[in-house]
């Protein structure tokens, strides 16, 4: 079924992406798209659903930056349907949680054309913007740069760590490795889905770039040396109790880490209910019980019970690192706890629709090594 198209750029990127997705609005392949857009006159860029073509004139699909992960929007509109054919240009991680998402029943691929991009990462929001008011079109210095980054600024952490930088399950991956973005895209469809969207606007069919399985396989041997390294500099600091106290003492219970994370899934959290809300006569019993008490209290309890809970689903993303305002290195965290629980299961967060997660089980015979 795969079969790859080719769209010409002219030196940009962006404009020849903004002309294929207003021909798919104009022609009515979908009714509507969700696509990263830049908040005019801010430098902001944040997904936007957008059904008139003249309205993507400042879509910017590539941008370097992503302000939340598209999961949860790819949620809020598929959980029920749209009554309409949707699109949604996303990357890789936000496709892989969805797919987390969809086996928890809070989304459906049911009318939606997803649209993956091959990812090289991006800013942390604060750098970003600080790059735009350097440059005007930071997106195409971006993609010229011989290095993800700019000015010693790097791409985040997680982007370095991730080995996904392809996204799966998309019905049309754009793809920009081993190609010349500066005079083509060419565009990947994998599924009938995605084929009958490129075959309405009648582009010319190519071959896969030669050059273009070189290049993934050199980026993934790449990040996954970096990502070893970090999960070991990461567990030497951590690995001992006085050392998680350490790397969690500045957490302040915003809860923005689970916010922001695409697969704490939980319509309602428990640290969000009364259970959690304690009176002053049980929290000076406490500091009386132990001559001191640590507030904003259960700090180090919601750190572990989210990591049991979705430690096992998590794509990687960083997102909890860039919503936290005290710098806890959360990201480090959950790629260390689920490195630990996915190689444990053998589960790999959006590799498969109809692998079930490893909570939602139970085998007889599983972990003999602890059960005896």
């Amino acid at each position: 079924m795969k079969r790859v198209y080719s769209i010409r750029t002219h030196g940009n990127p962006t404009l020849a992406l903004r002309s294929l997705f207003a021909s798919w609005l104009e022609q009515k392949v979908v009714q509507a798209l969700l696509v990263p857009v830049r908040q005019a006159p801010s430098a902001v860029v944040m997904q936007t659903l957008v059904s008139d073509p003249e309205e993507l004139d400042y879509a910017d699909p590539l941008a370097p930056v992503a302000f939340s992960n598209a999961a949860a929007l790819l949620s809020s509109i598929t959980h029920h349907s749209a009554g309409a054919r949707l699109g949604a240009v996303v990357r890789s991680c936000d496709i892989r949680a969805f797919v987390e998402r969809i086996k928890l029943h809070q989304g459906s691929r049911d009318n939606l054309l997803l649209v993956g991009f091959d990812c090289l990462g991006r800013f942390e929001n604060q750098e970003y913007l600080k790059l735009c008011n350097k440059y005007d079109d930071l997106t195409t210095e971006f993609y010229r740069a011989a290095t993800p980054g700019i000015d010693g600024i790097e791409i985040t952490r997680a982007c370095r760590a991730c080995v996904f930088p392809v996204a799966p399950h998309a019905d049309i991956n754009i793809c920009l490795f081993g190609t010349n973005l500066w005079e083509e895209i060419r565009l990947e469809a994998a599924t009938a889905a995605g084929v009958s969207a490129l075959e309405a606007l009648s582009l010319p069919l190519v071959g896969e770039s030669p050059e273009r399985g070189a290049v993934i396989e050199s980026m993934v041997s790449e990040r996954k040396a970096y990502r070893d390294a970090l999960l070991s500099e990461y567990r030497a600091r951590a690995g001992s109790v006085p050392g998680f106290v350490r790397l969690t003492a500045a957490c302040v219970n915003c809860y923005n880490c689970r916010v922001a994370c695409p697969v704490c899934h939980c319509r309602e959290c428990v640290f969000c209910t009364d259970l959690f809300l304690h009176d002053g006569s049980r929290l000076l019993g406490r500091a009386k019980r132990h001559g001191a008490l640590r507030m904003p209290t259960d700090t180090l309890l919601y750190h572990l019970t989210r990591m049991v809970h979705v430690g096992a689903l998590c794509v990687g993303c960083g997102q909890c690192s860039s919503a936290c305002p005290n710098g806890v290195d959360v990201v480090g965290m959950f790629l260390s706890a689920g490195a630990a629980t996915q190689g444990r299961f053998d589960y790999v967060p959006g590799r498969s629709l109809e692998e079930k997660q490893p909570m939602t089980v139970f085998c007889e015979d599983e972990l003999a090594d602890v059960t005896g």
